[in-house]
C-alpha cells in the first residue's frame, strides 16, 4: 500500500490548487490563498480535485444562465418589433401569417455569439460555492489511522 498522506498546511494546498487550475481561465479577483485557507486540512488530492471540478461546473451553469437570460431577451425583443411591425402595416392582409418561434439555443450560440461572450471565467463565487458543498473524503478520525499506519513503517 502506498499512503501519501494529506497536505500539512494550507501553503502545500495552495501549491495543488495552483497546478489544477493552471489551465482554467480565473477571474483577476481570485484569491487562491484565501480559498487554501479554508480548505480542511483533511483534503485529499481527490478532493482538490472534486472542488477544481466542481468550481468549473459552477462557473458553466453560470454561463449558461446568462446566455439563455440573454437569448430569451433577444427573442422577446425580435418578437415585439415583428408584431409592431405588423400592426402599422396598410397591407396586413397581404403579408404571410406570423407565427412566434424562439430563437434555437443552437441559432444563438452559434450565430449570434461571439468567442468571448462564450468564454468561462472561474470566479471566487464559484470557489466558495463549490467549497461550501464538498464534503472532504477523509475525516480526523480516517486521517488519524492512517497517519498511524505510516508512522508504523
Amino acid at each position: 500500500m502506498l499512503y501519501l498522506g494529506v497536505s500539512k498546511d494550507h501553503d502545500a494546498q495552495l501549491d495543488i490548487l495552483k497546478a489544477l487550475t493552471r489551465k482554467f481561465k480565473l477571474h483577476p479577483d481570485i484569491d487562491l490563498p484565501a480559498i487554501a485557507s479554508q480548505c480542511p486540512l483533511t483534503y485529499t488530492g481527490a478532493d482538490f480535485y472534486a472542488l477544481c471540478a466542481d468550481t468549473i461546473l459552477h462557473a458553466l451553469s453560470r454561463k449558461v444562465s446568462l446566455l439563455e437570460s440573454e437569448r430569451s431577451k433577444f427573442t422577446f425583443y425580435i418578437s415585439v418589433q415583428i408584431v409592431g411591425l405588423l400592426c402599422w402595416a396598410d397591407h396586413l392582409n397581404t403579408l404571410p401569417k406570423f407565427q412566434h418561434h424562439p430563437i434555437s439555443c443552437q441559432f444563438y450560440i452559434s450565430e449570434m455569439v461571439s468567442e468571448t461572450d462564450l468564454e468561462v471565467i472561474i470566479c471566487m463565487e464559484d470557489f466558495m460555492d463549490a467549497l461550501n458543498e464538498l464534503t472532504p473524503s477523509v475525516n480526523d478520525e480516517e486521517l488519524a489511522y492512517y497517519s498511524g499506519i505510516q508512522n508504523r513503517w
